[in-house]
């Protein structure tokens, strides 16, 4: 596979993996509507409880897209897909990859509201 194909898979894959933002497109919930620091902190809490599997290709994903951090991936998703990462299918992650994705992302957020 052309190193182009797989760059728009891992990015398909991460964009579809996202979708907790789903329905809530531009909304203040959005994950691609939280201020900068709140991204960051989102994922930092992210590689600490998603899986290695899950970490090695948003990694990847990170190589791919000349990023010195993985907050730039999502900033680079979320500006690639006006302001939302709700995606439909992939063919990246596997479907139980995409449902640890989305319930880390709510955990995460979860728990950042509750420390505020």
């Amino acid at each position: 596979m052309n190193p182009k194909a797989l760059v728009a898979l891992m990015l398909v894959g991460l964009v579809g993996l996202a979708s907790a933002d789903h329905d809530e497109h531009h909304h203040h919930g959005s994950v691609c509507a939280l201020e900068r620091e709140a991204q960051v902190a989102l994922v930092g809490c992210l590689q600490e409880h998603l899986d290695e599997g899950v970490r090695t290709k948003l990694n990847a994903m990170q190589q791919r897209f000349e990023c010195d951090q993985l907050h730039c991936v999502l900033q680079k998703m979320c500006e690639r897909n006006q302001g939302t990462l709700e995606h439909s299918g992939n063919e990246f992650f596997t479907d139980a990859e995409k449902d640890a994705f989305r319930s880390t992302i709510t955990a995460c957020r979860d728990a950042a509201h509750q420390a505020n």
